[in-house]
């Protein structure tokens, strides 16, 4: 199983849409590769992507609900109160819902489309068992590693 997380070069306090739809895809990352890998079978899928799961819904809820993000919602920012008529809690489920069956689809496509690229980065992972950015662009692009895989990652 493997963990993907994003080191931030500053503090941020505000976080914006784009931004937010990045994590988003960041965390269904794993998901799709499982699935693109094992060619759909979600018998193979594992619970590896049950914390992702809450966390792109955290986001994709801050989108909807926060943010303007939905065009059916617009910018109107409903109670706890609002929340619980039917109607307007099932329209903003199914903002969430929608959002996040488009985020899956463009990630699962983009991973199909460099399926040979990514193989190519889990065998380097599996061997290295950390990489850094860089290595993993160099990866990408059809290179190796500077690094020997037990000289473990290079000092920043």
């Amino acid at each position: 199983m493997g963990h993907v997380f994003s080191v931030y070069k500053q503090d941020t306090y505000a976080i914006n849409n784009d931004q937010l739809i990045a994590f988003i895809d960041i965390g269904f990352g794993g998901r799709a590769a499982e699935e693109v890998l094992h060619a759909g079978d979600k018998g193979e899928i594992t619970t590896g992507c049950a914390a992702d799961m809450s966390n792109i819904t955290r986001f994709a809820r801050i989108l909807i609900e926060e943010n303007g993000y939905s065009s059916k919602q617009g910018f109107v920012r409903y109670s706890d109160s609002e929340m619980k008529n039917i109607e307007t809690n099932e329209m903003i489920q199914g903002e969430i819902k929608a959002l996040l069956d488009e985020r899956y689809k463009a990630v699962k496509g983009e991973l199909s489309k460099h399926k040979v690229q990514w193989a190519r980065l889990r065998d380097f992972l599996i061997e290295y068992k950390t990489l850094t950015g860089e290595e993993c662009r160099t990866i990408f692009k059809g290179g190796r590693p500077s690094r020997l895989p037990s000289e473990g990652l290079p000092s920043s």
